[in-house]
């Protein structure tokens, strides 16, 4: 692929290919049709209560909805890789827009569980295929001094709307509606990347043979992220290697994970579904190891809040999308800030990094000191100082790691690049879980003893909700009863409140206990470069 300009693009007979505004539009629709992913990722996320009243499914059964569209969408990032230089990118994009229109015409009128969960895993392979060529499509199409801009706002579709946007739309639609209609959603967007396949017909056409699919190296991929997936997101609520069915799912995933790395170790340079040579640039391999951590903050803070909002604050599905709503301003500002600099002036886009984490640092310690009694009012200046660190990172980092890869591995990079934030975020959910139940038995068993019956302050308590409730109709029974009630939900409340703060803050300290990781990695890569130049130069002489 190379760079696809308006003096440059021709068609085969030699006539014009495109105007220049037709990389402008290209980004606009892909970006729009990049959105279905952010639909379809979330969609458990503030209406888990929905689906499975709907199926009629166990919460075993509804995990598997989420369970099935992230494991396929983490193997088929590779395999969407390794197709991109053998096959037309229209055609690509075309067939996974078409299928995730489709799929979710299917998830909307299935009452079965196993089929969602079927259409799901046909999903999220879609929308891998999607992400991995859309973002390959933006390297091809826009010139090095546009890529900032054009990679903010693709950014915005692919990695900000599902924490900000998505989850206020899907609140707000289970409500109001029914849960079905978010999978409707997705065909207007759908429809949206239809116009992008079609404007990118002359673009990346078919390069080289298809060549031997390694059928080996995909199978142990699929059996490894299904058994990631599983451990992940379930490990925590079954209290991990306490439960034989993790364990095994674990031992599993290690055989296969192995089994695939000796394939692609095999096969380098012969057809590998994973292109190791790509982690030779010092940019991409230090880029992907800080993409891992900055998923798992992304990602575990998008499922934090909310579910602080609803089992806290007591939030509805709506209303609780709303908290992340208005940090999607902050999100958009922090894009455009920094791909604009980087485009306009020039600057280098490691420079803002910094200043992103700081922010969601500082953002997720303000989070900490929240109370049973905070309301949306006492959320949104933490929640839109993380949606503008969130926008000076992910711009950024997108650029640092991809943007000196040659337009033959560029595909590749893109793959592993969502593969390492992806699997960052698992990690992090399931490190926030855990954390969240260990605190949330810690918390309960040192403020029991404030529930001791001899307790003062405890019978003040007690005494002033009975008196209260006898003096509006309750007999002396009833109000007794009612307010040792009120008393327990209050503890439960005081006792959640203090572990959610205790996540918040874990994620705010996540940075600290990772840079000298990160130092570390910068400084080994750097050095490992160094002697490989070094080597190359000695050769040549």
């Amino acid at each position: 692929m190379t760079d696809f300009t308006a003096s440059s693009a021709v068609r085969s007979d030699g006539r014009p290919a495109t105007t220049a505004l037709t990389p402008w539009l290209i980004l606009a629709s892909l970006s729009i049709a990049a959105t279905m992913d952010a639909v379809n990722s979330t969609v458990l996320v503030v209406t888990r209560g929905h689906l499975m009243g709907g199926t009629h499914a166990t919460q075993d059964e509804i995990a598997w909805v989420n369970m099935a569209y992230v494991a396929a969408k983490l193997a088929a990032l590779p395999v969407a890789a390794w197709m991109m230089p053998r096959a037309s990118s229209s055609h690509m994009l075309g067939g996974a827009v078409a299928t995730l229109i489709a799929t979710s015409l299917g998830c909307s009128t299935t009452d079965s569980v196993d089929l969602l969960v079927c259409w799901r895993a046909i999903q999220g392979a879609a929308g891998a295929v999607l992400l991995v060529v859309g973002q390959s499509l933006l390297f091809a199409i826009f010139p090095r001094s546009r890529q900032g801009i054009a990679q903010a706002i693709f950014a915005f579709a692919t990695i900000m709307a599902p924490t900000t946007i998505t989850p206020a739309l899907q609140g707000w639609i289970a409500d109001a509606h029914s849960s079905s209609w978010i999978f409707v959603a997705n065909v207007p967007l759908g429809l949206t990347g239809l116009f992008s396949a079609f404007l990118s017909r002359d673009i990346g056409a078919r390069a080289r043979p298809l060549g031997r699919f390694d059928w080996a190296g995909g199978a142990a991929l699929a059996v490894f992220t299904t058994c990631f997936v599983f451990v992940t997101q379930e490990g925590s609520r079954h209290n991990w290697f306490d439960e034989p069915e993790v364990v095994a799912y674990f031992a599993v995933g290690l055989a296969a994970a192995l089994c695939f790395m000796a394939s692609e170790f095999r096969l380098q340079g012969r057809g590998a579904l994973v292109d190791f040579g790509v982690f030779r640039d010092e940019h991409f391999a230090f880029g992907f190891v800080v993409s891992f951590v900055a998923g798992c903050a992304l990602f575990g803070s998008a499922l934090i809040i909310p579910a602080f909002a609803i089992g806290v604050l007591e939030f509805t599905p709506a209303y609780a999308g709303l908290v992340l709503l208005p940090s999607g301003a902050l999100v958009c500002i922090g894009l455009l800030a920094a791909g604009g600099l980087i485009d306009a002036k020039g600057l280098d886009p490691a420079k803002p990094i910094p200043l992103g984490i700081l922010c969601l640092m500082a953002a997720m310690s303000l989070l900490s000191g929240s109370t049973s009694e905070s309301g949306l009012q006492d959320l949104i200046p933490a929640i839109m100082l993380r949606g503008l660190g969130l926008g000076l990172l992910f711009v950024s980092l997108t650029l640092v790691t991809l943007r000196d890869l040659g337009p033959e591995t560029v595909a590749q990079g893109v793959a592993l690049f969502n593969v390492g934030r992806k699997m960052g975020g698992q990690i992090g959910i399931a490190w926030l879980s855990t954390t969240l139940d260990h605190q949330n038995a810690h918390n309960r068993m040192v403020l029991s003893h404030h529930l001791a019956p001899s307790d003062p302050a405890l019978i003040e308590r007690q005494d002033a909700v009975t008196n209260l409730l006898v003096s509006r109709g309750y007999s002396p029974e009833e109000a007794v009863s009612a307010a040792t009630a009120v008393i327990q939900k209050s503890f439960a409340q005081q006792v959640a409140t203090l572990s959610f703060n205790e996540c918040f803050l874990a994620i705010a300290l996540l940075f600290v206990a990772a840079a000298p990781v990160l130092i570390a990695t910068k400084l080994i890569l750097g050095r490992l470069m160094s002697r490989h130049s070094e080597h190359s130069q000695g050769q040549s002489v």
